[in-house]
């Protein structure tokens, strides 16, 4: 595995824009040779795991959008994505999920004792998310979970202090923070200094697969782009919406601007690789 350093310091990740939007052309390799050297390093880092979705309310929130783009590492967490990194030639690029940075974490965890703190979920969720962890990684260091009440953000000053409490008399290496997108991507970004936390991840629905309580979708669906198709099956109701009338037609409008541009040879780009 190489060594990849934080951005600014020896090595550059490469990264594609999708609009306003940039994210990492990593595969997992590379994305969990970053996240060991950001525990190396010990300043508090960003860590955002891009999919259609987080690309689309990027659109309409410059805030959201900035989070994004300020992150030490934002993952590719999506076929769609990786499709456009290759379009762009950044052939090395493939998916990295919230599960595959809370393993790699919990490997790193067993094999030099970073601790790990489980922040959100629903009620219990984290804390079951915790025992799987430490029957699938025996030695790993979760050295906290909790489930907070569901509040929109900003929270509450006394709920938000409380979640801060208990994240700081923890002392976690690594805080993986499931409140959804884009209130723990926020969330983060907004405490990142006060917990001092070397790595901070934002991970969506990832405590409710670690614990069991829905099963991700077969390994030939994964590989074929399609754990989406079997989400919206799980939970139609929840997924109906936000999957087929709010991000496909997200792709399918910058499908059809790409393929305006590239007909017209002009206009400002759709994707683009990153130059620095």
């Amino acid at each position: 595995m190489t060594a990849v350093a934080p951005p600014g310091e020896t090595v550059d990740l490469p990264r594609f824009r999708v609009l306003s939007t940039l994210v990492h052309a990593v595969d997992r390799d590379a994305s969990a040779a970053f996240l060991a050297r950001c525990l190396e390093d010990r300043r508090p880092h960003q860590i955002v795991t891009v999919n259609v979705d987080f690309l689309r309310l990027a659109q309409s929130s410059a805030a959201f959008s900035a989070v994004i783009n300020g992150a030490d590492l934002a993952v590719p967490d999506g076929k769609p994505l990786v499709l456009m990194a290759r379009y762009l030639g950044l052939s090395a690029c493939e998916r990295v999920t919230g599960i595959d940075l809370i393993e790699t974490a919990a490997r790193l965890s067993m094999e030099h004792g970073h601790s790990i703190f489980l922040l959100g979920g629903a009620e219990g969720v984290a804390e079951q998310a915790k025992q799987a962890l430490e029957a699938g990684f025996p030695g790993a260091q979760i050295c906290g979970a909790y489930s907070p009440p569901p509040a929109a953000y900003p929270f509450p000053p006394d709920l938000d202090a409380e979640i801060t409490r208990r994240v700081k008399a923890a002392r976690p290496d690594v805080l993986f923070v499931g409140f959804g997108c884009p209130k723990q991507d926020l969330w983060i970004h907004d405490h990142l200094e006060a917990l001092d936390v070397p790595v901070s991840v934002g991970i969506g629905g990832s405590f409710s697969f670690l614990a069991g309580l829905l099963p991700r979708a077969p390994l030939a669906l994964q590989r074929l782009g399609l754990e989406w198709l079997f989400r919206l099956y799980q939970e139609p109701g929840r997924l109906g919406r936000r999957y087929l009338r709010e991000d496909l037609p997200f792709v399918l409008r910058l499908v059809r601007l790409e393929i305006g541009r590239r007909l017209r040879a002009g206009g400002d780009p759709i994707l683009e690789v990153e130059t620095r």
